[in-house]
């Protein structure tokens, strides 16, 4: 998807075709008028506000802002560029399908403030704007019962992966596994002390945001920028963040 207009935005505007070119010039496979039509009934829907679960598969866009949440992708739908996702559309019911999040981890923001990034509040998830500008996004908050079901994914998310040990456990045998090859690589984009520090460094900013996002869903950490204060937040010590990579395109700079 592009940048910018009120389609990218994924809002309902008329139910003229052209109306859509953003979506349609750029849509991957081919698409019929009659499947342009439905989507846009579905865009209508979604827009209404009045029953989501017949315009969006709702567990699995629910399951995609889990994850999209939690790795601060902000080059993205709930950037301020609104763009870099994928819409897919089956029987009327749309889903998202995540891509380009090599600016994630806080890799695209402005700001090297750890502590802001690690403990960046669940449910006001959306940089450069707000969340009820973002159709797709707005109807998990329009109503507790959705927002519970968020925060219930959410939960089984950090218990599986980050409680149990196994986020650990992968990214310690991922590192094993390819840095033989980093070191040898005359065309490494970074010095292997730089990967060294960017993978212990994302390691650790995991461990921290799973720690925040416990603290969010049980109520001890604001989980809003309304509800957020500075008492109570996880604290990421002097972690730097562009360790991890940056817009600059090398670790570390």
């Amino acid at each position: 998807m592009g940048k910018g207009s009120d389609d990218v935005l994924l809002k309902y505007i008329d139910d003229n075709i052209d109306s859509y070119k953003n979506i349609f010039d750029h849509a991957v496979v081919d698409v019929t008028d009659q499947d342009k039509k439905r989507l846009i009934e579905s865009l209508k829907g979604l827009n209404s506000g009045e029953n989501p679960e017949q315009a969006v598969d709702v567990e699995g866009v629910i399951r995609y802002f889990v994850v999209h949440n939690f790795v601060l992708n902000f080059d993205s739908y709930t950037g301020s560029m609104i763009h870099n996702y994928y819409l897919y559309e089956k029987d009327g019911k749309m889903g998202m399908i995540p891509w380009d999040y090599n600016l994630a981890f806080g890799a695209f923001e402005h700001t090297s403030n750890a502590i802001e990034l690690v403990n960046d509040p669940i449910d006001s998830p959306v940089s450069g704007g707000n969340t009820e500008d973002r159709p797709m996004l707005a109807w998990i908050f329009s109503e507790d019962a959705y927002t519970e079901i968020y925060h219930q994914y959410f939960s089984q998310f950090i218990s599986e992966y980050f409680g149990s040990g196994k986020f650990v456990e992968v990214i310690d045998s991922v590192k094993t596994m390819i840095a033989p090859y980093v070191q040898d690589d005359p065309t490494k984009f970074c010095t292997y002390e730089e990967f060294e520090t960017g993978i212990d460094t994302l390691k650790e900013f995991c461990l921290l945001r799973a720690e925040s996002v416990k603290g969010q869903i049980s109520g001890a950490i604001g989980s809003t920028e309304e509800t957020q204060s500075e008492e109570g937040l996880i604290d990421a010590g002097e972690m730097d963040i562009s360790s991890m990579g940056s817009m600059g395109g090398r670790m570390g700079k």
